[in-house]
């Protein structure tokens, strides 16, 4: 019989998992403001803000599937550890960098850093907590991208006032490698009468039975097209608001903070709701959110004023919300134990192949259309729409819990 962690310890393993995704996203969106004064010391192009924006997510994608092999391979606690510490002091070098071509380099290795987190806490999550608590728990860790953001922003954007973007980064990055090494120790397994997942020895399913995986191709589909809206926004809008709405690098800060606010708790609504009522139907959610999404972006490229603005970004953020729980908790309730590092790594990739790719496009469609952000917020439109049919294509669950399979066809048809 499977048992998992204690309460008290899954209540410290989801406080651990969600101060880690605080630090990653607060890392990768403070470049977002960052950025404004970079541009100016460096003198960089629209296109090249856009290209210093794209390649985080560049080697981070490109990580991914490896990130989710060794998590695997390694164990979620070496991994996770491994990560944070890598991309921390990524962080605290991009504080030095002296011209373009560092920031890019820096950027790079900064996202091969912390490639493996995501998938490592996946399995961290499916490893400790029954399946009828795993879209809550799952949520809960991905609401914390909101307070990152709510950080990553609002906080930036205070620091980069007083500190200067340098010491903002410097800062950032000791706090990092300080959290990474209270990870290894508290992450440290237990030695007592409870038995989990990580001291069971695990049935052997060969990696290529991932890729033979129905639902495995829509997902990662569904995933590249809401990071297109996700990073999207994420990479332009505090720029947009400054540029285009004459509004000051703090209070813009401030202003992007309020989605990641409202973010937050849609998520772990969106969690409970998957729990309790949507097993087996975890797909209409996610189309519902994208038609939400497609509806709140055509309505905010028509926003005649800046409250108005906001107001649609806040509610686009609801929407992203639900589709953005349903995935990784459609993996972690259905996949493989033996692969769910590697099937949240193979998914995780697609959305930063996305994160590489929306930035740059978004920044060559405003050049090719004279500075004009109309033409992007269609381009962000049409992805939205597109994850409706996509969403909707997913193959249903049976509502009944999933159970330990004994061969290997079982796992392929259940996911």
């Amino acid at each position: 019989m499977e048992m998992f962690a204690s309460k008290k310890r899954k209540m410290t393993i989801s406080g651990l998992l969600f101060i880690g995704m605080v630090l990653s996203f607060f890392d990768r969106v403070a470049l977002n403001v960052a950025i404004i004064p970079m541009g100016d010391e460096f003198n960089l192009t629209t296109s090249q803000t856009g290209l210093a924006i794209s390649i985080f997510f560049i080697s981070y994608s490109l990580m991914q599937p490896l990130g989710g092999w060794m998590t695997d391979k390694f164990g979620a606690r070496v991994m996770i550890t491994v990560s944070l510490l890598s991309w921390s002091l990524f962080t605290l070098a991009t504080g030095f960098v002296w011209s373009f071509v560092t920031l890019l380099l820096f950027r790079f290795v900064f996202g091969i850093g912390e490639g493996p987190f995501y998938p490592a806490s996946m399995s961290t999550i499916r490893d400790n907590f029954p399946e009828n608590e795993r879209g809550r728990a799952n949520s809960f860790f991905l609401s914390a991208q909101n307070i990152g953001g709510i950080l990553g922003t609002a906080l930036a954007a205070s620091m980069v006032v007083a500190f200067g973007w340098r010491g903002m980064f410097i800062i950032a990055g000791i706090l990092g490698i300080l959290v990474s090494i209270g990870f290894w120790f508290i992450l440290k397994p237990k030695e007592s009468g409870e038995t989990t997942i990580t001291t069971q020895k695990r049935k052997k399913v060969p990696l290529k039975l991932l890729l033979k995986i129905e639902n495995i191709w829509k997902l990662v589909s569904f995933k590249f097209l809401s990071n297109i809206i996700n990073y999207g926004l994420i990479s332009w809008m505090p720029i947009y608001l400054v540029k285009e709405k004459g509004v000051d690098i703090v209070a813009a800060g401030g202003l992007m903070a309020i989605p990641y606010v409202v973010g937050f708790f849609m998520f772990n609504v969106s969690g409970w709701v998957l729990d309790k009522y949507m097993v087996g139907r975890e797909k209409y959610l996610a189309a519902a959110g994208a038609i939400l999404s497609a509806i709140f972006l055509y309505l905010m490229s028509n926003a005649t004023s800046v409250g108005m603005f906001i107001t649609f970004l806040t509610l686009n953020s609801v929407a992203l919300s639900f589709f953005g729980t349903v995935l990784y908790t459609i993996v972690i309730k259905y996949a493989p134990q033996e692969l769910t590092g590697s099937a949240s790594g193979l998914v995780t990739f697609a959305g930063q192949i996305a994160g590489a790719v929306s930035p740059v496009a978004i920044g060559f469609i405003i050049t090719l259309f004279n500075g004009s952000y109309n033409a992007a917020f269609w381009f962000l439109v049409f992805a939205a729409l597109a994850g409706v049919f996509v969403a909707l294509s997913i193959k249903n669950h049976s509502k009944k819990p999933i159970k330990e399979l004994d061969n290997k066809t079982a796992v392929i048809n259940r996911f």
